[in-house]
């Protein structure tokens, strides 16, 4: 009878343990899918793979709201530092489009600012954007894309704006960059255009 009770008991115990582990299972799925849905709001992007993806890159919803900004901010760093008229420039465009000083989104960027992100980080967030680029309608995707290219021309000529010109560095970048940027379809069509 002691047997069959100890048996009871260490059954009873696997059982509570496999209990408290899809518990925690799902919180930590819940967890996950609640900071994805404060990202899609933060953000406007509602395709769980690019968010998938922007979390893996280390957004969260403070900073997702930053993500049109990482493109000025690897102009900012093209020529291996970031210039004062550059940096000045960057968070003047993020102050017009609402990013305030003393957030922990003005923060974040000023943290990009100060140390480089990885390379991978700035093609990971070319590549999230061109994906959401791809969702929105052409005229929609065409003023977003205009838009972040003017501003990135912009930070790139900030340090060089009473020459008038733009480094090589920055101006390969920013080739790179409008490249980037094109939907699928369009670079698909101009690599069997160049073979």
């Amino acid at each position: 009878m002691r047997q069959e009770l100890g048996h009871v008991t260490k059954e009873g115990e696997y059982f509570h343990q496999l209990d408290v582990e899809l518990i925690e299972k799902m919180r930590r799925r819940a967890d996950v899918e609640e900071r994805r849905l404060h990202m899609a709001e933060a953000s406007q992007i509602n395709d769980p793979n690019i968010l998938e993806t922007l979390e893996k890159l280390g957004y969260n919803p403070t900073t997702v709201s930053l993500l049109h900004f990482v493109p000025l901010v690897q102009v900012a760093w093209a020529g291996g530092s970031v210039r004062h008229a550059e940096r000045d420039r960057v968070l003047a465009i993020a102050y017009l489009h609402g990013v305030n000083e003393n957030t922990p989104t003005y923060q974040q960027l000023v943290a990009w600012l100060d140390q480089p992100p990885p390379e991978e980080f700035f093609r990971g967030t070319l590549r999230a954007i061109r994906a959401h680029l791809g969702s929105l309608r052409q005229n929609e995707r065409t003023a977003t894309q205009d838009a972040i290219m003017h501003c990135c021309t912009d930070v790139a000529s900030a340090a060089g704006w009473h020459l008038g010109r733009i480094g090589a560095a920055k101006r390969k970048l920013l080739e790179e960059i409008q490249k980037e940027l094109e939907p699928e379809s369009q670079v698909a069509a101009s690599a069997g255009v160049q073979s």
